[in-house]
């Protein structure tokens, strides 16, 4: 299995605008403890985690691009 830090490398999930844990809770009206995993899995990247709660809500839109 990979990890995912080779998945993410650092200089790209370290670019951009940042979130914190606390804005991107709210941001996404999540708990703390999901909050947590995925930053800690994807790290701040405003644009990543943006991405990737998108394709949370709606995953069919990424289906046929």
């Amino acid at each position: 299995m990979t990890e995912q830090s080779k998945l993410f490398p650092e200089h790209r999930r370290l670019s951009g605008e940042r979130y914190t844990i606390e804005t991107f809770r709210t941001a996404y009206d999540l708990s703390g403890t999901e909050a947590k995993r995925l930053f800690e899995k994807f790290g701040p990247s405003k644009r990543e985690l943006d991405l990737l709660m998108r394709a949370r809500r709606d995953p069919e839109q990424f289906l046929n691009f």
